[in-house]
């Protein structure tokens, strides 16, 4: 039956989602430690979980195109409302399932809003430290000699 292996996907696709919320953790704490290997080794093992989680999307879009056609729905695909109402002996599962998922995907949602704070955060410290930096060489450096224009050591000598 198409509901079993539609749950069955679902599962599978919470399981991701969960996967990519630790991965979301750890490049939170990549920020924070400014580990750019670790920030990047995080984000390649982000795109392989997205990856996954797009196939398992279009997979789950064709489990519900296939659902409304089986129970001759007029839409093309079954709604979650539709769903309860069709199998009403997965009710309590699906639910349960939804808001997993649901969870999940608000406390991703944070995680990366966070993220994306912490990352504003680190370039706005950095255009500040490169704007102190070309204040204090543009004050004068004690390495360059007014004649000389950059030159630390005199050629005429």
């Amino acid at each position: 039956m198409a509901i079993n292996n539609f749950i069955a996907l679902l599962k599978k696709e919470y399981e991701q989602y969960c996967l990519l919320q630790e991965k979301a953790s750890l490049k939170q704490q990549a920020i924070i430690n400014n580990d750019v290997e670790q920030l990047v080794d995080t984000l390649a093992a982000e795109q392989e979980i997205l990856n996954l989680i797009e196939d398992l999307e279009a997979e789950r879009q064709q489990y519900l195109k296939k659902i409304a056609e089986e129970s001759k729905l007029e839409k093309e695909e079954a709604s979650f409302k539709e769903l309860l109402a069709l199998f009403p002996e997965e009710k309590e599962e699906l639910r349960e399932l939804r808001k997993d998922i649901l969870y999940v995907l608000k406390t991703l949602q944070q995680i990366n809003e966070e993220n994306r704070q912490l990352i504003q955060d680190c370039l706005q410290i950095n255009n500040y430290s490169l704007n102190l930096i070309r204040q204090a060489a543009g004050k004068g450096n004690p390495m360059e000699d007014k004649k000389g224009a950059g030159q630390l050591i005199d050629h005429k000598a």
